[in-house]
């Protein structure tokens, strides 16, 4: 393996330091100063042995993130797989999702979107529509505005 210029090690571990990154961003970043693949190569080596670059870490802080915004699990599943990240680092931090805390956030969805169409029926399909494209499983949706109505 050819040697990597100091100065694009420092800015990567800069580039890690700062938030967690994934293996993929790692190196959509590398692309930008024209490295070899054998430098690319060393370059992503050197910050998993230095601990920058963690996938598990990423997966958890992404999983903790996405959930905080309001994601639903099967969106945050598919953008973890299109990152690349190992299915069990996802299942695992799926998982660990505190299932009261996934609950509210979903309630806290659907009376955020009650407040902004106070015109709509309180279970219409654009309800549905729209926290299934927030990624919350169908089931999930039908149970808490099932149980929302009580």
């Amino acid at each position: 393996m050819t040697d990597v210029p100091s100065e694009i090690m420092t800015k990567m571990e800069r580039f890690c330091a700062f938030q967690e990154r994934c293996e993929k961003d790692v190196r959509r970043k590398l692309t930008s100063f024209h490295l070899s693949e054998d430098q690319e190569d060393k370059v992503v080596k050197l910050l998993k042995d230095n601990q920058f670059l963690d996938e598990n870490r990423y997966a958890e802080a992404f999983v903790r993130g996405k959930v905080r915004v309001g994601w639903g699990r099967q969106k945050i599943v598919a953008a973890l797989r299109a990152k690349g990240i190992p299915s069990e680092f996802i299942d695992r931090h799926c998982a660990a999702i505190p299932a009261d805390d996934y609950a509210a956030t979903l309630r806290k969805a659907i009376e955020k979107w009650r407040r902004s169409h106070p015109d709509e029926t309180p279970n219409s399909p654009k309800l549905v529509r729209h926290l299934l494209s927030k990624g919350y499983a169908m089931e999930e949706v039908l149970w808490e505005m099932k149980n929302d109505e009580c």
